[in-house]
């Protein structure tokens, strides 16, 4: 196929081979600058159009082409509107170019003019923007919440140490990257960097309303709190399936002061305090960087023991009837936590070493049973887990010591202790097959945890 390049094409798609477009009578262009081949159209924006295309001399690699629409939309070339849209695509230019070294951000291929259209060529990203991944797969919980924060702050702070703010920070600009899950960070179209002066006329509006902070978008003053405000507006985003711009149609900026009551599920109290900070706003109460918001969250306590997230889809979102909570299947998950792991084999080892001494001096009683069991709880309970974690930690210590003195009854009743270098070999080789045992039961029991999750 074939794509016709007049920005008012409402249908520019064509056959291979076909000279002048189906649907408008514009003379299609084969190959721009001789090097790219439009495929189709992604998208429309105020100023510019959008293509996917092939770069002929890098063995067909998919790039993406943004045409500056001009005298169709800003008049001639003298009008402030031209100037204006010439200006901000030119910025975009100069803004990948700067930042192309960063593997989250898209490169820059070439930048140039052809017929009446200027032309940028830059990397295209495999993947969905988070507003469409929003969508199809519902509201971020607390753990997606973090590691969208986490990713997208080092992004920040690269683009920050280069005294550029984005000013458009939102869900459709943000990209997860399809062979690796980052995050990429898209349409520098109306950055800014700080040493820039401000020259926005009145009326004009740089950024997207309900995102972009009072001072952008009434003072036409940025500062990095104000893409700091822009992220955590994305997150109450994403968190809500609420578009701000609605809210801030009917609120303006009042509505922030009181974001938790469109919750749908429950965040930890410090993220909230997190998020607060985020979109205070007075600029001057906001976090002031990007490198201040990722040491706080890194502050925040470890989620732990938290049952599987509940999906909640856009539709059912909007449904006004009440929902049905889903079934908790989670609560033998404890084990995929690689530290809970560790206090089984810990617990499991030690108890058989007291168990071997115990027998060695006492002999298989009652006695030495319960004195073994006594100290197994005391040493258990002293530590700072939850009570099903410690309970869990005790079964499994007992399962595997009982498997291991059962089958090795007679030799236990020889005093290991006792019996020299090789007694305290075989006390050895047996701590390390209660070891290897608590491996085995703690797989077969998350093994049992998936099977009830998966059929009950």
């Amino acid at each position: 196929m074939i794509c016709c390049l007049n920005p008012n094409c409402e249908n520019p798609q064509n056959p291979d081979g076909t000279n002048f477009c189906l649907s408008c009578g514009t003379k299609l262009i084969p190959l721009l600058r001789n090097r790219y081949r439009i495929i189709a159209q992604l998208g429309r924006g105020g100023f510019a159009r959008t293509y996917v295309a092939e770069d002929i001399d890098k063995l067909n690699e998919q790039c993406v082409v943004k045409q500056l629409v001009l005298s169709q939309f800003y008049g001639s070339q003298g009008t402030d509107a031209h100037k204006k849209a010439t200006e901000l695509f030119e910025r975009e230019a100069k803004r990948l170019k700067e930042l192309g070294e960063h593997v989250q951000i898209p490169n820059l291929y070439a930048y140039f003019k052809e017929g009446e259209y200027l032309y940028l060529v830059q990397q295209f990203i495999q993947g969905q923007n988070l507003l469409q991944e929003l969508k199809e797969q519902g509201v971020f919980d607390e753990v997606k919440i973090r590691d969208f924060l986490h990713d997208l702050l080092s992004v920040l702070i690269a683009v920050h140490e280069q005294e550029i703010i984005h000013r458009d920070i939102k869900p459709e600009n943000i990209i997860r990257r399809q062979n690796d899950q980052k995050l990429v960070l898209i349409d520098f179209g109306v950055s800014k960097q700080k040493r820039e002066t401000t020259n926005t006329a009145l009326g004009t509006i740089i950024g997207s309303l309900g995102y972009a902070p009072i001072e952008q978008m009434q003072l036409g003053k940025v500062f990095p709190s104000s893409d700091i405000y822009s992220l955590g507006i994305t997150c109450f985003h994403l968190v809500t399936n609420i578009a701000p711009s609605s809210l801030w149609m009917k609120q303006g900026y009042s509505w922030t002061s009181s974001w938790r009551q469109h919750l749908k599920q429950h965040i930890s109290h410090e993220l909230e305090l997190i998020i607060d900070k985020l979109i205070q706003e007075n600029h001057e109460q906001r976090y002031q960087s990007a490198q201040a918001v990722l040491q706080d969250l890194n502050k925040l306590p470890r989620l732990r023991n938290t049952l599987p997230p509940t999906v909640i889809s856009p539709s059912v979102l909007l449904e006004t009837q009440p929902q049905v909570q889903q079934k908790a299947t989670g609560y033998l998950s404890f084990f995929s936590n690689t530290q809970l792991l560790s206090g089984a084999i810990v617990a499991g080892t030690g108890s058989s070493f007291l168990a071997i001494a115990l027998i060695s001096f006492l002999g298989t009683t009652w006695i030495s049973s319960g004195l073994w069991l006594l100290i197994l709880a005391g040493l258990v309970l002293i530590q700072s887990r939850s009570l099903v974690e410690k309970t869990y930690l005790i079964i499994i210590a007992i399962i595997a010591n009982l498997l291991v003195v059962l089958s090795f009854k007679n030799l236990l009743t020889q005093n290991l202790l006792k019996s020299g270098i090789n007694g305290l070999l075989l006390v050895v080789l047996l701590v390390i097959l209660v070891g290897f045992l608590t491996v085995i039961i703690v797989g077969m029991w998350e093994i049992i945890n998936k099977l009830i999750s998966k059929y009950f």
